[in-house]
């Protein structure tokens, strides 16, 4: 009878929890849209915007993390968009929400760092 109940109590549990680990909001569906029909860099721009805008807005403590790699989608956005301080910023935030990418981010942040460099140099002759 204890064997029965605990098993019980586990299936309980089990089916309580959500099968997702990450907050993946629509992300998912639009990276899968995009790799199918690719979109200008307009359009993936506003898109990305609006699913960081809507996960940080509504930000609690039970909130899950954000999918990973979404953050660093946006930094790459942002960098092709020639805005390198602001990739800088959403690949830290990628790196401190994903610690195992930090090799990576490291790597795309620095590449930023020059493009921002060189820009900057072009921009003052």
């Amino acid at each position: 009878m204890a064997r029965i109940s605990l098993l019980l109590l586990l299936s309980l549990l089990c089916g309580c929890t959500s099968p997702y680990l990450y907050e993946w909001g629509n992300y998912d569906q639009w990276l899968y849209e995009n790799y199918k029909h690719p979109k200008d860099d307009e359009e993936l721009y506003v898109d990305l915007t609006a699913l960081i805008t809507e996960y940080e807005s509504r930000k609690k403590p039970q909130t899950k993390p954000m999918a990973p790699g979404l953050y660093a989608e946006y930094g790459f956005l942002l960098m092709r968009r020639g805005e390198n301080t602001r990739a800088i910023k959403y690949y830290n935030k990628e790196k401190a929400l994903w610690p195992e990418s930090a090799v990576f981010m490291d790597s795309m942040i620095q590449t930023a760092q020059i493009a921002d460099k060189s820009s900057q140099k072009g921009g003052s002759k």
